[in-house]
């Protein structure tokens, strides 16, 4: 039965997608990203953007905090971190990030979301939507969610250990029946070690005290919305962490999986 309610959500977005056709150019705008997802991989923690520049290039998005201080969610034009107690908070402005992706979130889809669907159902359905495989992605839920398992890094010291060592000591959370918002980014494939290829989700609370980086989720009833954009920039840090790193040893696809939690 719960298979069955799968596979209609994936029909139902599908059916959607072909009444609701657009262009990849038609509403394309700037995916702004500090540093590379690969320089992170091999421990480069130490941040370079405020969080007052980050919000001059968008008002949605991920990332985190210097030193891995806690997850970073944007939402509605305010940054939280998510500490490692799972509390959220709103972040100082002059707080650095070493990694972090924007975006101006307009949405060129909106649909309803009326049935139950797990992790994996909900990302095939959106990938039905998204026909431009080869473009950026933002994509966000909001409503009641059944279950939902999410991590928050720890603050770190020098000398820093690279992300697949810091995921070991974790802290997870699991919440059920709750209700918040769920958002991020669909990188394409060609794009590992710029970003997570496939989704990259963090989750906050409706009430704003708890949230981090999504590991599992089941979604019981919301709204869907996505954006795209062609346009890409990245600002990459001058700094001796950065140059000297091995981003090709940080850019390995099954690497980035398993740190982010697939």
């Amino acid at each position: 039965m719960h298979q069955d309610r799968e596979l209609t959500f994936v029909s139902a977005v599908a059916s959607h997608h072909q009444k609701r056709q657009f262009t990849p150019d038609e509403h394309a705008h700037e995916y702004y990203q500090t540093s590379l997802l690969s320089a992170v991989m091999q421990g480069v923690y130490d941040g370079t953007v405020s969080i007052d520049e980050l919000l001059k290039h968008g008002d949605f998005g991920l990332g985190t905090f210097n030193a891995l201080d806690g997850e970073m969610i944007l939402l509605d034009g305010i940054a939280y971190r998510l500490d490692g107690d799972g509390k959220a908070t709103i972040a100082q402005g002059k707080a650095l990030t070493p990694y972090a992706a924007v975006i101006n979130f307009a949405p060129t889809v909106s649909l309803a979301l009326d049935a139950s669907v797990g992790k994996q159902a909900f990302e095939n359905g959106l990938d039905s939507i998204a026909e431009a495989r080869n473009l950026f992605y933002a994509v966000r839920f909001t409503g009641q969610i059944k279950h939902i398992k999410y991590r928050n890094v720890l603050r770190q010291e020098r000398p820093y250990k690279p992300l697949l060592e810091v995921v070991k000591t974790q802290a997870e959370f699991e919440l059920s029946e709750t209700d918040g918002t769920i958002l991020g980014f669909r990188c394409p494939d060609y794009a590992v070690g710029i970003g997570v290829p496939g989704y990259h989700l963090h989750f906050i609370s409706s009430d704003r005290s708890t949230g981090g980086h999504v590991l599992d989720y089941t979604l019981t009833s919301g709204q869907i919305e996505i954006d795209h954009t062609s346009s890409l920039h990245l600002e990459l840090p001058e700094t001796r962490d950065f140059s000297d790193a091995n981003l090709s040893a940080g850019a390995s696809a099954d690497s980035i999986r398993k740190a982010e939690g697939d």
